[in-house]
This record gives C-alpha cells, structure tokens and sequence, in this order.
C-alpha cells in the first residue's frame, strides 16, 4: 500500500512540475530590430517567437499595420515617407516544438539625411507607435560602419559599438520618452583610418541624469578647424555636448532667444537644431512657442 502511495505521489509531483515548463515554452514574445542607412531610409525585422500552434498574422494584416504606421508617422513629422513595397516579407522556421516568424521591410524616408548627419527618432511620435504594430517587445537600433551616434536618448540599456548597436530591453519604457538619436559620418581623414576596434577609443561617454529618465550624449572628439563655426559663449570642450551648447548658448543669452538664431550661432542644420530642441524640450529642460514664422525658446521659470 504504502509503495503505491509512494508511486502516485512521485507521479503527480511531475505532472505538477511539467505543467509550468509546458506554459513557459508556450509563450509569445517579439523583437524589433531596425537597421538605419545612409541613405535615411530603414530595414525594419520584426522577429515573433511562438508555440507550433500560435497564429501569425496574415498578409493583407500585416501590410495594413505598416502602411497605416507610416502615413500616421508622415502626417506627424510633416515628412513625406512610404514603404518600398518589393521589401515586404514574411518567412516561417519551424522546429520541433516552436517556430520563429520573421516580419520584414524598408521604411523610405525613416531618418532625416542632412549631408554628414542622419537623425532619427520624430517618427516615435506617433501616439503608441508600438502598439500599431506588434506591442511590446526588445528594440534594438544599428547604424552604418562610417557613422557614430553624437547623442542618444533615453540612454539604451547595452550600447555595442563593435557592432554599431543600441538595444532598448522594452518599447513599454519608451512609451513617454520618445527614441532621438543623431549620427555623424566620419570621413577617411577622421576616425575612418582606424580599425572599427579603436573607434571607441575616440569616443567621449556622458551620461547625464536629468529627472527620472535622465539621458545619455556621445560625443566624438574632433580636431580643430578654422572652418568651425565658433559662438558667443567660446569653442565648446571636448567632452561638451550638443545639448549642452545650446543650454550654455541659451543662458548667455538672457534665457530667450530665437530658433533661427541658435541655428545660425551654433552652425547646425534646421533638422538637426529641431531634432535636440525637442528632446531638450520633453525632458522639461526649456520651452518654445511660435512666433511668428519663428519659434522663441526659452528656460521654464526659475531654471535661468
């Protein structure tokens, strides 16, 4: 009696331990990984880890989700973008007990291309920009060989710039802190003699806590030039970022001054001045209001 007991015991107790391992390998989850280029357009991957039995989405689906994100993401950024419809896959590896789907294309127009500088990031401001396509997931970012990242934010969670990564563990957490990120090509003269292991010797890491998400500047050092436009307030150090220029911009100025202005003093493009305003901005480390066919910045009360 006693070992019968003892057998039906041993029997439940797997049955209990299995019933877990089986939910476990039945779960779903996503990864997003985009590739940005040179050329401003974008090679988005989105990979879905599931069970045999688990749906994929279907074709007309997942061409309606991208293409409705896109033209969302244009009539935001007032930039014109598009799919390259011969871009568009899905593919399906299956294994004994799981299958990977991977969802594939090339967003026209992702980034802003303004000759050496590529910035990407307005399109995530897009009202739940995730939630158009596959919910939360990881996110990972890579960058052209030639390119370096001159300021990211939020900081990313692993930063790899062997192989020209960022990766983000959750798009839940960049819900309200939307992705801006800014690359500069470096030419042969530059960092581009140097093997790709030594790039992150010339690389200057900040991080800088502002509030609760704080974030997080790189900054390449650059030699010299008679041709660098030099402000008011001196030649920025070289561990000084661009965000801090034009907060050290802004002060010498009183605490208000013109977009246009900042722009011209500081020798940056339109797109890239708008692109570190704006995460100057959602950090509530100033403000702007339109005046004009002008925009005014200037410090929020008691920050001068």
């Amino acid at each position: 009696m006693k070992e019968r007991l003892t057998v039906c015991l041993a029997i439940t107790l797997a049955i209990a331990l299995m019933v877990p391992l089986h939910l476990a390998q039945g779960q779903e989850y996503y990864a997003y990984t985009v590739h940005i280029r040179s050329d401003g357009s974008a090679f988005w991957k989105i990979t879905q880890f599931s069970d045999l039995n688990a749906t994929i989405t279907g074709w007309d689906s997942y061409q309606q989700k991208i293409n409705g994100l896109v033209d969302m993401a244009s009539r935001v950024t007032n930039r014109a973008m598009s799919i390259d419809d011969g871009s568009i896959e899905i593919s399906t590896t299956m294994s004994v007990e799981s299958k990977i789907t991977e969802y594939s294309f090339v967003w026209l127009n992702f980034s802003i291309a303004s000759g050496k500088e590529l910035i990407s990031g307005d399109v995530f401001q897009v009202e739940g920009f995730f939630s158009q396509l596959f919910g939360d997931a990881s996110f990972e970012l890579t960058y052209p060989e030639d390119y370096t990242p001159q300021s990211v934010n939020p900081p990313p969670y692993q930063r790899q710039d062997a192989s020209n990564s960022l990766k983000w563990a959750r798009t839940q957490d960049l819900a309200d802190l939307h992705i801006v990120l800014a690359l500069t090509q470096y030419s042969d003269g530059e960092l581009g003699t140097l093997p790709i292991s030594f790039i992150g010797l010339a690389i200057v890491l900040i991080a800088v806590p502002i509030g609760v998400g704080g974030f997080l500047l790189i900054k390449r050092k650059r030699r010299n030039s008679s041709n660098t436009p030099i402000s008011e307030v001196g030649v920025p150090s070289a561990i000084e970022s661009d965000e801090d220029r034009i907060l050290k911009l802004l002060k010498a100025s009183g605490g208000v001054m013109r977009q246009t202005e900042i722009t011209e003093k500081l020798g940056f493009s339109k797109a890239k001045t708008s692109q570190l305003l704006t995460a100057l901005e959602s950090r509530g480390a100033l403000a702007r209001y339109k005046k004009g066919r002008d925009k005014i910045v200037t410090f929020k009360k008691g920050d001068i």
